[in-house]
């Protein structure tokens, strides 16, 4: 499994309009989601964060075509797994007590997690 993944704001933006479309999008195409969102990026500015992202193994470009590698739950669960083994020796059960120590998760969010839990 690939490790924790450094991305920008702007990167995050260019993967969720990705992940939105579900399927390779022309660069022209996502250039003009963004300019209907207002925002004034030149072609060059997406290609910058284009390359960063397939640098980074999360975008694959062929033919002015691109597309996320992964799905949103697959990267979020990679970006949460990342972060589980990191901070709490790999075990859900340390990221779980400490999240309700300092969050003070109510009776029912307690109930659901246990429901969750018995199911596996």
């Amino acid at each position: 499994m690939k490790g924790l993944y450094d991305v920008t704001q702007a990167e995050k933006e260019v993967m969720e309009k990705l992940w939105d479309q579900q399927e390779a999008i022309k660069q022209s195409q996502l250039l003009a989601l963004f300019e209907a969102d207002g925002k004034e990026w030149k072609r060059q500015t997406l290609n910058t964060f284009l390359s960063r992202l397939e640098d980074k193994g999360l975008v694959t470009r062929e033919h002015r075509m691109v597309k996320a590698v992964f799905s949103r739950d697959e990267y979020n669960y990679m970006q949460m797994k990342a972060a589980v083994d990191s901070m709490y020796e790999g075990r859900l059960s340390n990221f779980v007590a400490a999240f309700a120590k300092k969050s003070a998760i109510n009776k029912n969010e307690a109930e659901e997690l246990i429901k969750i839990l018995e199911n596996y």
